[in-house]
């Protein structure tokens, strides 16, 4: 890959990622200064601000990779990991907290448990984020102790099995931190396909009911299914796409490594949550209103 291209895709990684942090760092603000003002902040907004502070932190790293590819310290090397890992599994369980509080609030089904969810989620939202921290730090805590020193095949370019080698504090095989990420990446992103088909379900049903009523019997739950699905499955497509490059970046594989590969991986990365970030201040009225407010203040300033 010659100099012109790999700074190409240098500057185009650290520009989407630039975009990307202040699309988040906007939702982190307004939410900040609502709750600031109210002293009190919707349980939408609390799970949006939660999201979006995780994904700085994933974006963060991701910029920092990019600008400084020739940091090998070990030091740098290991944080770097631990970080990304425990930025990338929190976004994935804030969505899935997003997209279980969009199905319980906004979905009609009438089922008893279902109901019973439906009037507790609010009161089970905290524990849920909580929860959600709590199992993001124990996912990167293994990452502390990987080894990242050499490629795991031998002479014969197979696989490794239950290796571990001469590097600073590294213990655990690479090849088990990857099967340990993949599963507990898998968990939340679960919880999420199933409470956005359930929500796309509801819609479906309620679209149907009404198809039989007045022309002008729309009223504000199909809007809000609507908007809400919108984001869900944008996020949806867009977090597959995100998670499939850092399954093809991080897979122990026994090739040499392609840069091509690794730099469109980290793009996809980085541009797969800017986008949705900002398509949830499009899709948000409150948030669209406060970026308007903003735009015009500079305007006139």
């Amino acid at each position: 890959m010659s100099d012109s291209v790999h700074k190409t895709l240098q500057v185009i990684i650290v520009s989407q990622g630039a975009v990307g942090m202040a699309a988040s760092a906007f939702i982190v603000a307004v939410g900040y200064t609502d709750w600031a003002k109210r002293k009190k902040l919707p349980t939408c907004d609390v799970i949006l601000v939660c999201l979006c502070s995780s994904r700085l932190l994933l974006q963060g790293t991701i910029l920092h990779s990019a600008l400084l590819p020739k940091m090998y310290q070990w030091e740098v090397i290991r944080v770097h990991y631990v970080l990304l890992v425990l930025a990338s599994t929190a976004c994935l369980w804030f969505a899935a907290c997003l997209s279980m509080f969009y199905c319980a609030k906004i979905s009609t089904f009438t089922q008893r448990y279902f109901l019973l969810i439906k009037l507790r989620v609010v009161r089970m939202v905290p524990q849920i984020l909580l929860g959600s921290v709590l199992v993001s730090l124990i996912s990167s805590l293994p990452f502390i102790w990987m080894d990242y020193s050499v490629h795991l095949c031998n002479s014969t370019r197979s696989f490794l099995r239950n290796a571990t080698f001469d590097s600073p504090v590294g213990t655990i095989s690479y090849f088990k931190g990857f099967i340990m990420f993949l599963t507990l990446a898998v968990i939340p992103l679960l919880f999420f396909v199933a409470s956005s088909t359930l929500l796309i379900a509801s819609l479906w049903r309620h679209t149907k009911e009404m198809r039989h009523g007045a022309a002008d019997n729309k009223d504000l739950r199909t809007d809000a299914h609507i908007t809400a699905i919108k984001s869900l499955i944008s996020f949806l497509m867009l977090y597959i796409c995100s998670f499939v490059a850092e399954m093809l970046v991080g897979m122990p594989s026994c090739q040499e490594r392609s840069r091509w590969k690794d730099y469109f991986c980290s793009l996809v990365i980085a541009v797969c949550p800017s986008i949705h970030s900002i398509l949830l201040i499009l899709l948000n009225v409150r948030l669209k209103l406060a970026l308007k407010n903003m735009l015009f203040y500079m305007k006139c300033c």
